[in-house]
């Protein structure tokens, strides 16, 4: 047996989820830990599959596009045992556990969130009837460091949306005489919601955080079995729509024992620093440094993979850990060795200078064509093409958010983007060519603010023009930026960019 006997529409390791350029498979990384051993296995399995490169996804899981032949059972089990496959097949699909990429290592965060990581992930993996639940299922943690996950970000890209998020909280005595919890740690409770997270209210100690989350996925667990088995297993935000978030929480409730507690009077939790997991940053080890870098679309061609586990032995602890912005954090490196490190990263094609200063632009695109027969554009060839392009021509000290999406579903990145290309085909007298419709940013809304249709030839200068105007001018209110934009460009109509180049 290589695969399970049904495809999954959300890919794993044990299901044959084909693409349009064959298999699709997901290596199973929880919270993004990786160990320099796993990115070796990886790296050579990869290699025995006649493929050169994996990608990082916006869940800090590995994937593999392209695989001709199922894997074979020694290597299913190989897996398993590297902790790169669930030991349960039918929960393999089930999405990534997803935690703060510098969790034990950010100097500002309430607590280290991978205990309670592996406890979860032990949970699930002890609890096969829950491979009933959505394959996009998802639980977040967030430890309230200044790289965080869930919404805490005051830029929109970097948010990063579970089904059931908890979000450390240390409450003080002043906060402790407001709430009437004692002082502390406590977890406060948020659910997805038409693609936001919605506060509960509930804060949960920490001996409480594994028995809440068993019951809020056990209920959930028990409505899906309510619908016939061979329907399409409805998401935890559908359940929310139709019952109502207080039902859920009651029925959890009732299945813990004991009442989920709403506080009214509570501190909001801290923002977390925007791009703090690129660069390089200290540790609250005294004396080491994370550094995080920005590989083009996530993508680290196998040479690079073992290079980087070894300069994480060589430098580090033997210890990557994969982002959900696709990016990768290499911790524990010596404060003066940081820029021996960089060096290599420059070598490696995946920094541009050797103190990690300088920032690549931060884009994200879907499968596209070939992979994916929605799509209309080839977006991870043309994501690869404009990276390239503004690298050469633009130096930014912090990222700008370029999301290529080839149809409207918007599958890489559900956030908004600061500028977002939308694939389409254009009709000229000879043929269609491949284009893109261009959208600048919004708060909420990536496909607001539209600036045109262009063919993706004239893409990249575009694109430069707007990143050369965000540089210049992105500490004006948005508001303000909106009002300069409707002055500049008659929505609907197609715009000319020249113009632009007076703005700053």
């Amino acid at each position: 047996m290589n695969w399970l006997a049904d495809a999954r529409s959300c890919p794993g390791v044990f299901y044959g989820t084909v693409a349009q350029d064959g298999f699709l498979i997901r290596l199973r990384t929880p919270a993004g830990l990786l160990s320099c051993l796993q990115m070796r296995a990886i790296a050579q399995l990869v290699e025995s599959w006649g493929i050169d490169s994996v990608q990082i996804t916006n869940r800090a899981n590995l994937q593999v596009r392209g695989v001709q032949t199922a894997p074979s059972q020694e290597t299913l089990q190989t897996l398993q045992m590297l902790g790169l496959a669930a030991q349960v097949p039918e929960l393999d699909p089930l999405r990534n556990l997803m935690t703060s990429p510098t969790a034990g290592i950010d100097p500002q965060e309430w607590v280290d969130t991978r205990p309670l990581v592996r406890a979860i992930d032990a949970y699930l993996q002890a609890h096969p009837e829950l491979a009933v639940l959505s394959p996009k299922f998802s639980i977040g943690i967030d430890g309230g460091g200044r790289v965080g996950i869930g919404c805490r970000s005051p830029v929109a890209w970097e948010h990063r949306y579970n089904d059931i998020q908890l979000s450390a909280m240390r409450l003080d005595a002043s906060a402790s005489a407001l709430t009437g919890l004692a002082p502390g740690l406590y977890w406060r409770l948020a659910l997805a919601v038409d693609k936001r997270l919605q506060d509960t209210s509930v804060w949960i100690a920490s001996n409480q955080c594994l028995p809440v989350v068993a019951a809020l996925t056990q209920v959930y667990r028990a409505d899906i079995a309510t619908h016939p088995p061979t329907e399409k297993p409805p998401r935890l935000p559908h359940l929310l729509h139709d019952w109502g978030m207080a039902d859920y929480l009651h029925r959890a409730s009732q299945h813990l024992g004991y009442p989920l507690k709403a506080v009214t009077d509570f501190p909001e939790l801290p923002a977390s620093q925007p791009y703090a997991h690129l660069g390089v940053h200290p540790q609250r080890q005294a004396g080491l440094c994370y550094l995080g870098v920005s590989p083009v679309l996530g993508r680290l061609t196998t040479s690079q993979m073992l290079e980087l586990a070894q300069l994480a032995d060589t430098f580090g602890r033997g210890e990557l850990r994969l982002t959900p912005w696709q990016t990768l954090v290499l911790p524990h490196i010596p404060s003066d060795r940081v820029r021996d490190v960089g060096s290599h990263l420059v070598a490696l094609g995946l920094a541009e200078s050797e103190d990690l200063s300088t920032s690549m632009p931060a884009i994200v695109a879907c499968a596209g064509k070939p992979g994916c027969s929605k799509a209309a554009t080839q977006t991870q060839t043309h994501g690869y093409i404009l990276a390239r392009s503004l690298n050469q021509q633009q130096m930014l000290d912090a990222p700008i958010n370029i999301h290529l999406t080839g149809c409207p579903k918007s599958c890489a990145q559900p956030s908004p983007a600061q500028v977002t290309l939308l694939g389409t085909l254009i009709e000229r007298p000879e043929s269609q060519v491949e284009g893109y419709h261009v959208y600048w940013r919004d708060a909420y809304d990536s496909l607001q603010q539209w600036l045109g249709e262009f063919p993706f030839t004239e893409i990249p200068a575009l694109v430069a023009q707007l990143v050369s105007l965000y540089q210049q001018r992105r500490q004006i209110s948005y508001q303000v930026l909106q009002e300069v934009l409707q002055q500049n460009v008659a929505i609907g109509e197609k715009a000319d960019f020249q113009d632009y180049r007076d703005w700053g």
